[in-house]
């Protein structure tokens, strides 16, 4: 075989490979962007007023927190930002220039769904989880990982707690905003301070938010506040 026709052989395998690759990196490139379009779908669904604030049932609302935990650590591992991801479920458009401020206007309902997402996803890193193929799947169904790898609770299954006792305000477990992944918490420990007033400051948002009445934030605030003892020698 003379030389002439191994280079043109040659040539034309060189731009068929490089004619498949550009198509495999297209496709790539393709089923990236629809996965990412799916996540933002996804997470219109969690942060929706309906399965946000007012979900019939306590498990309801925390399969749907682990599901944007979920869905944000998804997101994270092909290069979103967990704060563009969160927008995005809430419809909020990136600001491009600096007259669209309007764009950075959110409601309190906004805030509280952005708070919560961020934090839980915040704990979720905190624990020692990570993104692979089983704990996304886990948590796409509404469930949480196995159990947590680091830190002192490690081995030991994360919990979804509530901020607010649901006994200071019945049907308080059916809000995704109260609830908190978060170690396993001993049964009968009391709040800490910092607990004590998140679960303040997540009353008075809910009530701003028209989610509860301001009597009912009014009841959980003073339940939440320690009586003060009057000093005996005050009295002499």
């Amino acid at each position: 075989m003379e030389p002439e026709h191994i280079r043109y052989i040659l040539s034309r395998a060189v731009a068929v490979i490089i004619l498949i690759v550009a198509i495999l990196y297209g496709v790539s490139i393709f089923k990236k962007k629809q996965r990412k379009d799916a996540i933002i779908a996804d997470m219109k669904s969690v942060c929706s007023d309906s399965s946000f604030f007012r979900q019939f049932h306590a498990q309801d609302a925390r399969k749907t927190l682990i599901r944007g935990v979920g869905l944000i650590a998804e997101a994270k591992q092909m290069g979103l930002d967990p704060d563009k991801v969160i927008d995005g479920g809430l419809g909020i458009e990136q600001k491009y220039f600096a007259m669209d401020e309007n764009k950075d206007e959110v409601s309190i309902k906004e805030s509280i769904i952005r708070d919560s997402l961020r934090s839980n996803y915040e704990n979720f890193i905190k624990l020692g989880y990570t993104p692979d193929f089983r704990t996304l799947k886990s948590m796409k169904q509404g469930e949480l990982p196995p159990p947590v790898i680091t830190g002192s609770s490690a081995g030991s299954r994360a919990e979804i707690g509530t901020i607010i006792d649901p006994n200071l305000s019945p049907g308080i477990d059916r809000v995704v905003a109260n609830l908190e992944i978060r170690p396993p918490k001993k049964p009968g420990m009391p709040m800490t301070d910092v607990e004590i007033a998140s679960a303040k400051q997540l009353a008075k948002n809910l009530s701003q938010a028209l989610v509860i009445e301001k009597v009912a934030a009014d009841r959980i605030i003073e339940s939440l506040t320690p009586k003060q003892t009057e000093d005996p020698d005050k009295k002499k």
